[in-house]
């Protein structure tokens, strides 16, 4: 089997759970010997030695790389989608040049197979094409009327996509309903989870003080909730509730909250030290607006801290009796689920930590999903082979 991996980045290089998620399944399929051909878009700290040292000598073996810059055109409205577009051709054409005979399927992430797709139903492309935009944000609930207008720019054209794409991965949740409304067929769906690796399981998980030591994970956007979170730390802030709050992440200056529990790491692209962070905390907060199964929530859970988290995308399936699940990201809703975690049993803390390790351990290790992919991929091939 060999199948065309194409993404618009990967981690390091560019940050986010789609990235992670690219390089955590290219080097899975590459541990079960099935032959990639990744495509993605480097970065500032991309070069070729890097991109080698994500990987050890025998998953090289089994890769292949082609780097292609993401274009950068204008900044006029709709410049998203036009790179996306633009990347997507360059994609192609590259691809085409080598010879498409190459491939049993295109694995595609966000919007790297719409050229792909389009050529296909041309017929013009034999392999089958799988989609995966994981969260689907822009069918979501917008957080304002500056994202639902941008949200609107992006609808038709991944509307038109996942309908004519062989396959559709979804996380569930409340995803796949939407999925089903939006026109995609049943049959097309793929059931996925979002997954971790192994080494991220926490077998220490540090005690709980007095102080509940809470942390948020993320670039700041506003569909991530970090201004309802704000809201709430001020509230706080009033009160004589011991509590600490770090926020790792690019949070620009203007959206700190002024307070002397509350601490601010900045950009952490090492795992390592990611993983420290995490475990000396008690309590992710993920208040976001609209996700998918958001990969944070999964580090956090195999770091052994307890989570809230508001109920969207597939977050009910992270968020279970490990901690409390929001309705919305409502301000109030967030500063009484502090406070709750604030005020319980430090035993009961501890609970919720170990509970969470355990949903990772049965559920959401790489190993398991990366099984599940593979009999997916073997199927649509099956597919493939009995509709020529």
């Amino acid at each position: 089997m060999k199948v065309l991996l194409i993404t618009d980045g990967i981690y390091p290089f560019q940050l986010g759970g789609m990235q992670k998620h690219s390089l955590i399944l290219t080097r899975l399929l590459a541990d079960h010997h099935i032959k990639v051909h990744l495509v993605h878009c480097g970065g500032d700290l991309y070069d070729q030695q890097a991109f080698d040292d994500l990987f050890n000598a025998e998953q090289l073996r089994y890769i292949q790389e082609t780097h292609i810059p993401f274009p950068k055109l204008d900044a006029f409205p709709g410049h998203y989608l036009r790179e996306n577009k633009r990347y997507s051709n360059l994609i192609f054409k590259k691809i085409r040049e080598e010879g498409e005979n190459e491939y049993d399927l295109v694995y595609a992430q966000g919007f790297t197979g719409w050229e792909f797709i389009k050529q296909r139903k041309a017929g013009k492309w034999q392999a089958p094409v799988v989609v995966n935009f994981h969260g689907f944000e822009m069918f979501q609930k917008p957080p304002s009327i500056k994202v639902k207008a941008a949200y609107a720019l992006l609808k038709s054209t991944v509307r038109t996509i996942i309908r004519q794409a062989d396959f559709v991965y979804s996380f569930g949740g409340k995803i796949h309903p939407l999925l089903l409304q939006e026109g995609v067929k049943e049959e097309q769906l793929l059931l996925q989870s979002n997954g971790i690796d192994e080494s991220w399981l926490n077998d220490q998980i540090e005690p709980v003080g007095e102080i509940r030591k809470f942390i948020f994970v993320g670039r700041y956007e506003r569909r991530k909730g970090i201004e309802e979170l704000n809201q709430a730390l001020e509230l706080l802030s009033s009160s004589e509730i011991p509590f600490s709050m770090t926020f790792i992440g690019p949070i620009p200056e203007d959206k700190r909250v002024k307070d002397d529990r509350i601490h601010y790491v900045g950009e952490v692209r090492d795992e390592s030290l990611m993983r420290q962070y995490l475990r000396q905390a008690d309590c992710l907060i993920c208040p976001s607006h609209s996700e998918g199964m958001p990969t944070v929530i999964l580090e956090a859970m195999a770091s052994g801290l307890a989570i809230i988290a508001t109920d969207v995308g597939a977050v009910s399936r992270q968020v279970t009796t490990n901690g409390v699940l929001l309705s919305d990201p409502d301000v109030l809703l967030i500063k009484k689920a502090i406070e709750s975690m604030c005020v319980v049993p430090a035993a009961k803390i501890e609970k919720l930590k170990q509970i969470s390790v355990e949903m990772i351990q049965d559920h959401f290790l790489w190993q398991r999903i990366a099984e599940q992919k593979i009999a997916d991929f073997n199927l649509i091939i099956k597919k493939q082979e009995l509709a020529q």
